[in-house]
Formats: structure tokens, sequence, C-alpha cells
């Protein structure tokens, strides 16, 4: 029972109303995190006890653990968000989360509720979840073990993009019903949903087919390494024959804060997280050649033009190229598993099948913001892991564009 994933019923409607609910919660300066056991720990004050949190981007709702006998029940509290202090505790007052919604659920089955990858999960006590910060910003800058909780984010598309920022518009999916001891709970499309190209190879003398694996991938801070279904991996080792076979590979366990999820340890040399594009849709690997291809030069006879109707050049959304030196890790799960396949049934029919979950560790070369009051995501690459590839509207961005593949900061 205590699978969270498994609660959600139905609605698959997209959110496209204000995501402001309530008044700015935060601190305009950083707060430390604990994110040693891969997800982002925080702690978290409510009626003058402290517990230790998770704070996940992917979850819909905040939850408090009351204990594994107590029955479930639905408050509306204030809670205080607590830093990590230079001790090591997590009592540090950061920011106020007025009036949050509060489900008082235990979520795992064992009596400790812990998470982490295996070796490293420690226990929790809560997790805060999307529901509560949907009135403000969420700041990750992971690399630095810091989140900042922003009134929101200043500037349009245009603007962010021209100091360097990839925008991805509108990036919230989902919703549905919770279900409570019998009673029923909507909560708003909050998840973030990342069309993704694994393994991205831009490279023009391969066929579409060779330039990497097309998937649709969700962002959480609840996990370290990335998730990846099956069938999914199946599809990169047709890209990446070199790549082992799935059997073949070593065995993993992470801890979500629903439970424990067993599969194999694979790695892929690089992603590349892309924008949706409002005019011509195309799958993320097909954006990423089209981006590298037209920031150089129009399209020629002999090309594979991505462009449509004998146009030479066409506009092209941001994306964010990931490729650290020793690769990304990803423990690929069964396709059959409970969390991916309630999630697939939230985003369903308005998304692709969900192909896995990107985790903290493929968040930690680039600073994002979560920006819900401006239904949108940002990001600005902070290592030399990362490339940034802003949205290429037009010819003459093409000088722009160029300046910011390099920018960090």
């Amino acid at each position: 029972m205590k699978q969270l994933a498994l609660l959600l019923l139905g609605g698959c409607s997209l959110l496209t109303d204000s995501f402001v609910t309530n008044d700015f919660s935060g601190d305009l300066y950083p707060t430390k995190v604990d994110t040693a056991s891969g997800a982002v720990i925080v702690g978290v004050r409510e009626g003058g006890e402290d517990r230790i949190a998770v704070l996940d981007a992917l979850s819909p709702i905040t939850l408090i653990d009351p204990g594994l006998d107590a029955a479930p029940t639905v408050t509306s509290d204030d809670l205080l968000l607590l830093g990590l202090r230079s001790t090591g505790t997590l009592d540090l007052p950061r920011a106020e989360l007025s009036d949050a919604r509060v489900v008082r659920l235990h979520p795992c089955d064992d009596e400790d509720c812990v998470v982490g990858t295996a070796g490293l999960q420690r226990p929790y006590e809560a997790i805060i979840g999307a529901d509560a910060l949907a009135g403000d910003a969420l700041r990750l800058r992971l690399g630095d073990d810091t989140i900042s909780l922003l009134a929101d984010v200043a500037g349009d598309e245009q603007s962010r993009a021209d100091v360097c920022d990839a925008v991805y518009p509108s990036p919230y999916r989902g919703g549905g019903t919770l279900v409570i001891s019998g009673t029923e709970l909507g909560f708003s499309g909050r998840r973030i949903t990342m069309p993704t190209c694994l393994g991205a190879n831009p490279d023009p003398d391969l066929p579409q087919s060779a330039r990497g694996t097309d998937a649709l991938m969700l962002i959480s801070t609840g996990v370290g390494p990335s998730l990846l279904g099956e069938a999914a991996y199946q599809r990169y080792r047709l890209v990446d024959p070199t790549a082992p076979e799935l059997e073949v590979l070593p065995m993993g366990t992470v801890f979500l804060s629903s439970g424990p999820i067993a599969g194999r340890i694979a790695t892929i040399p690089n992603l590349a997280m892309v924008a949706r594009s409002g005019s011509t849709p195309r799958a993320p690997c097909r954006h990423v050649f089209a981006h590298h291809l037209l920031l150089e030069r129009n399209c020629v006879v002999g090309d594979d033009c991505p462009c449509e109707d004998g146009d030479r050049f066409c506009a092209l959304p941001a994306l964010t190229e990931i490729a650290p030196p020793a690769g990304l890790e990803l423990l690929v799960i069964p396709d059959n598993n409970a969390t991916l396949q309630a999630l697939r049934a939230e985003l369903r029919p308005n998304q692709p099948e969900v192909d896995g979950i990107l985790g903290t560790t493929a968040l930690r070369s680039f600073e994002m913001d979560v920006d819900y009051p401006h239904d949108r995501v940002l990001t600005r690459c902070t290592t030399t892991d990362c490339t940034m590839r802003t949205a290429l509207p037009d010819e003459s961005d093409r000088a722009r564009v160029a300046s910011c593949l390099d920018a960090k900061f």
C-alpha cells in the first residue's frame, strides 16, 4: 500500500493556470542542503518539532510521517524549511511555507523509511513536495549542495536567453487524484517533464537513427542516480552497440521515498535536455543535430536538413548538453516497475511514455531554476561538463548563441 506512486489515479490534464498559490516564502541567500545520499535532504519544523525531510520536486504532495500504525490524515500547517549548519545539523531556519497542505501518512513498508543510494541511504520523516513550493521559484545548485527559494525569476524568455539561460517553457505535466483513507484529494500537474537525447552524437555523416536515443524523462531531487526503463536501454544499445547487454550489467539498488528499487547499473557518455518547440515539434535527438548544424550555417544541398518545406534555416529551442568525463550512471529498472507505471498512467495520453527519471547526479553540472510562477524551467552551466545552447530563433542570433556555449556561472 505504501508505494506513493500507486496512490495516483487518472487525471492527465496539463495545468495551464498560474502556479502562484502562496506569498513569497524564502530567503534570498542560498540554503545549504545534504546530498550525500543522493537525495536532497533538508530539515522541516512543524508544531515545534524538527524532522529530517526529502525535498523532491517530483513529489506532488508534502508529507509528514506519523509513524507506522498511525491513521492517515490531511491538514493545513505552517512549515519552516531548515538548512544545514556548518556543524552538520539540519536546524537552520531558511524559509517559511505557510498554510501548506500536509498529508500525514507512513510512506514505506518498513518501520523506518530511508532514501538514497544503497550503502549511503539515510532515514527521513517528511517529504517537501512541489505543492508546498509552487508559489515560488526553486533554484537548485547541487554542485555546491545549495538551494534557494526565490519569489520568481525576472525576465521574459528572450531576456533570459540574452544572459545565456536555456529556457524550457511549460514543462509541467500530470495531475490527478490522491486517495487518503477513502477521501479523494486532487493535485495539480507539476511533474517536470524533460525531452532528452541519451548518448547524443550530432555528427552530420551519421543517419539520424545513430545520433542518440530519444527519451522522455522526469526530474526528481529525491534520488541520486538516474533511472531508465529496460526498453529505453535496449533502444540505446541499438545506437551504441558497444554498450553492454543488459544481462551482464552489475546489479544495484536505490531507495526511493516509497521503498527500494533494484536494477542494473549502466553508464552512458552524455545526454542533452531539450526544450519543446512550439512551432515545429521534433524528437530530442533531431533537435540536438539541428542546433549543431544550424548554429554553424544554413542547410545546403546534400544535408540531412531538419527544416521543413525546403527552408534552409528554422528556429530551434534551447538545450543543455551534459558530458561528464566518467559518463553518467543509470540504474536500468524493469518497465513493469510500479513507480514507472504509475507515472506513465498519470501523464497519458498527453505525453509519450515516460522512459525514466533524471536524478540529482545528472543535475550537478548546471544550475536549475524551477520557476513555477512563470511556468518554466531555466538552466545555466556551472562546470565544464556542461554546454549551454540557448534558443536559436533567427539566423541573426548565431553570434549571441555561440557566445553562450562556454558560459559558466
